[in-house]
């Protein structure tokens, strides 16, 4: 194993301590965003430091290849699958007024419901009895997701055929958006030692203004390598 591909691998082994430290570290002080924010900031820079090196020390592998955006993926989904659950346990104080939850009147069921507009980050009843809401909107980290799956599905049914699919500028785009979005959203709370509702909002539009490149990238993706999917419709053997 090189030392490309250990410094690629990092990544897989950073993602699980992010979301500990997310988790299960305390909100006081901004400790559980401090730790995920530098986590984060060295897991991308992993990420920029890999192909210099492979480059560098002629160490370019077709592993590494497919290793990159393999470990790209599992590290930067599994952190923003985690910003959906409240930060350090707690998250973001939400009071249960009129504008935090709606009645629900039914023939035989009357309770109070947290709304679950799409748009809105997630809310959850705490141990406490009080409501704390996640980081990031669930929509945009579905969409992300969505497209990594087609992503990864396209590149396994062209591989049977040994066929590549060609790589786009856009899918790096894509990738810096996920990353500044991933330490801005944890590195405001952290610099300011509160949790405003300013932050939640730069949260929600930054997570949807990458989800909608990830979603273009994947358009284009398709568009661009559309001759060598078409190949997949060839039954010769």
């Amino acid at each position: 194993m090189t030392l490309a591909d250990k410094v690629t691998l990092a990544r897989l082994g950073l993602m699980p301590l992010i979301v500990a430290g997310y988790l299960l570290l305390p909100v006081q002080y901004g400790w559980c965003f401090w730790v995920t924010g530098c986590l984060c900031g060295l897991a991308e820079f992993t990420d920029l430091m890999d192909g210099r090196i492979a480059r560098q020390r002629g160490e370019v592998s077709d592993f590494g290849k497919l290793a990159d955006p393999f470990c790209d993926v599992i590290y930067r989904l599994g952190v923003f699958l985690v910003f959906l659950l409240p930060a350090g346990g707690v998250g973001w104080s939400v009071s249960a007024t009129a504008q935090a939850t709606q009645r629900i009147d039914l023939p035989g069921l009357t309770h109070d419901l947290i709304p679950a507009a799409l748009v809105h980050q997630p809310v959850y009843l705490l141990e406490d009895g009080s409501f704390g809401a996640g980081l990031a909107p669930w929509l945009p980290v579905f969409l992300m997701a969505m497209r990594e799956i087609i992503a990864g599905a396209l590149r396994a049914m062209t591989a049977t055929k040994g066929l590549v699919l060609a790589a786009r500028t856009s899918g790096k785009a894509k990738a810096w958006f996920q990353g500044i979005t991933l330490i801005t959203c944890v590195a405001f709370p952290a610099c300011f030692f509160v949790r405003a509702d300013w932050m939640l909002t730069w949260a929600f539009w930054a997570t949807w203004a990458t989800a909608i490149v990830s979603v273009f990238s994947i358009l284009e993706y398709i568009w661009v390598n559309r001759p060598v999917l078409a190949q997949l419709l060839d039954r010769r053997p």
